[in-house]
């Protein structure tokens, strides 16, 4: 556990809050893989989300632009409403302050994991 926070120490973090996002929603059927099209619009973002319900999946690919086949994808708008620590996975709700690396690799800390690493009265 401390070998995480040394290497977080490493970082420069600063401030954030999570805005509402949209995104690409799509039902993907029990025992179905996924198509190259659905494949071709995760891997754009790198991020997506499934949801379980009855006989499948709903899924949400977050959206930062670009074509998309309307017809078979909802646009739903502010549909990506939380995030992840990338430490310990907690969710992040909208508009809650968090830290994002300022540069290198993306690392977002919800503020107990921010404070754990840098110390109650740290500031960015």
């Amino acid at each position: 556990m401390s070998e995480d926070l040394d290497e977080l120490r490493r970082l420069k973090f600063m401030p954030s809050r999570i805005p509402p996002l949209d995104a690409l929603e799509v039902f993907v059927p029990d025992a179905t893989q996924p198509d190259a099209e659905l494949s071709e619009l995760q891997s754009r973002s790198g991020q997506s989300r499934s949801y379980p319900m009855e006989g499948g999946h709903r899924v949400l690919i977050l959206y930062e632009g670009g074509p998309f086949n309307a017809r078979r994808f909802t646009l739903a708008k502010g549909a990506w409403d939380h995030e992840h620590c990338s430490r310990c996975g907690a969710t992040i709700k909208l508009m809650t302050l968090c830290w994002v690396t300022a540069a290198g690799p993306y690392v977002l800390l919800d503020e107990k994991c921010y404070r754990e690493a840098f110390g109650p009265d740290s500031a960015a």
